[in-house]
């Protein structure tokens, strides 16, 4: 049977991926499927958000219909970091901690530990040195990994984001978890949003679909 590629469009600051994860974790396991990050710097640059007690409460609210409908824990340290005073969230970090941990053939290894030390544990994965905690805790080779976050900073980042928000475009989806597969030259989205909370039935679509792509 030939693999089944699925695009997933995504940001490691994202609550709904985060709300998704389960599913796009089935996904990533699945025999015949081939799972390519695209991350679309939600959070970068000019779009770093600086909190305040708007966002804060615009968040919360999002997050409690999030765990409401997928079952996704947000935890207590999660939401005491929330309340730091001067708080920036910026993507720009962990998308280029995952595109170094793609080096070691572990991107989608990086995006799980980053948003469990977001979601759960309240951990500044906007910072560099955090992230290579997290790069050492799912037993990436250090040294490179911090080669490879180093280079991807100077050369590939922007480009990367670029690439993910034209397959944003060119699919004709607007946010923030797309999940894409091409058919007969075409974008089809795949509709994650039918099956958060509901592994098992996600799963039986999985297979459903990589039958009918064979």
């Amino acid at each position: 049977m030939n693999k089944t590629t699925l695009h997933y469009i995504y940001d490691p600051l994202c609550g709904w991926c985060y709300g998704a994860s389960p599913l796009i974790e089935v996904a990533n396991a699945h025999s015949n499927i081939v799972l390519e990050l695209h991350g679309g710097g939600m959070l970068t640059g000019a779009s770093r958000l600086h909190m305040n007690s708007q966002f804060r409460e615009h968040i919360q609210q999002s997050d409690k219909r999030i765990a409401a409908m997928t079952g996704q824990l947000f935890g207590d340290d999660y939401l005491k970091m929330l309340r730091e005073p001067n708080l920036v969230l910026d993507s720009a970090p962990p998308l280029l901690a995952i595109l170094a941990a793609n080096k070691q053939g572990h991107a989608f290894a990086m995006l799980k530990a980053s948003q469990h030390a977001h979601y759960v544990s309240g951990r500044h994965i906007s910072d560099p040195n955090v992230l290579s905690e997290i790069a050492k805790e799912i037993s990436l080779n250090i040294q490179q990994y911090q080669q490879d976050y180093a280079q991807q900073k100077a050369t590939t980042l922007d480009e990367h984001i670029h690439h993910s928000r034209q397959l944003l475009t060119q699919s004709g989806a607007s946010g923030f978890p797309t999940l894409l597969i091409k058919q007969e030259n075409k974008w089809r989205r795949v509709p994650l949003q039918n099956y958060l909370g509901d592994v098992d039935q996600w799963q039986q679509f999985l297979d459903s679909l990589v039958t009918a792509n064979d």
